[in-house]
């Protein structure tokens, strides 16, 4: 008796159940315009029902209250969503934001002064405006050209720039706002000002560890505060150029 009765409750529930399962129509679009999208894929995993959208992007499936349904198609973003009613729906399939592939060539501040240093050996400037003691003995036209020479005189005043701004970037990338922020917690004007007055020299960051360069800011945020956090020292005004007008003035 009892068997009867759970096989009759399974029938009854089974029964209930495919009641509740009806056709649920709607039409796919393309998001953003009244484009239709046909042969868009509708599928109800829980029933395993597989239905396609037609030329006019309508479809029709069986489902369920609570069912998830999920819309895909080649080209478009895939769309999941619930069956709350058994209203028809309206879906709408965005396509995939695709960024244009870009070719990035950059060049550090190294290799764009090597390329210049390029250029000067390209004029014949071979030893930068230097030439090595030897040379005079198998090159002594081309170490004579170095000396006096106008592209060796400007590859020389290039190297020793060369030099500077080398020392320079190597300071910025150890000593800048982002390794001094975090440790002192000053914006704007003060930490502006802490980068100028308390900026390390190249030959101290050749001598100084990681840990070295975290003591030395901490230690130069103590005195900055000792100092009622000044502002950076102005720059002393160039001298005037001499009037070339002066008469009195001799070549």
């Amino acid at each position: 008796m009892k068997l009867v009765l759970l096989a009759f409750t399974i029938v009854c529930f089974s029964f209930g159940a495919n009641a509740q399962r009806k056709d649920l129509r709607g039409v796919v679009f393309e998001k953003g315009s009244s484009t239709r999208i046909s042969k868009a894929q509708i599928s109800n995993p829980k029933y395993q029902l597989v239905s396609q959208s037609d030329g006019l992007g309508l479809f029709t499936i069986q489902a369920t209250i609570g069912d998830t349904l999920k819309i895909s198609k080649e080209g478009y973003t895939d769309q999941i969503i619930m069956v709350s009613s058994f209203q028809d729906l309206i879906i709408q399939l965005a396509k995939p934001i695709q960024l244009a592939e870009v070719n990035v060539t950059a060049q550090s501040k190294k290799q764009e002064l090597d390329e210049i240093k390029k250029q000067y050996r390209s004029k014949g400037s071979f030893y930068g405006g230097k030439p090595p003691p030897l040379a005079y003995i198998f090159s002594p036209v081309t170490a004579l050209y170095e000396l006096i020479g106008k592209t060796p005189g400007q590859a020389r005043r290039f190297n020793n720039y060369y030099s500077r701004e080398l020392q320079e970037s190597e300071i910025d990338r150890r000593f800048n706002l982002y390794t001094v922020k975090p440790l002192t917690l000053y914006e704007g004007k003060d930490l502006q000002n802490f980068l100028l007055l308390y900026r390390p020299t190249f030959d101290q960051l050749q001598q100084w560890s990681d840990y070295d360069l975290v003591n030395y800011i901490k230690k130069s945020a103590i005195a900055f505060e000792a100092a009622g956090r000044p502002a950076a020292q102005v720059l002393p005004k160039l001298p005037k150029a001499p009037d070339l007008s002066d008469k009195k003035l001799k070549y």
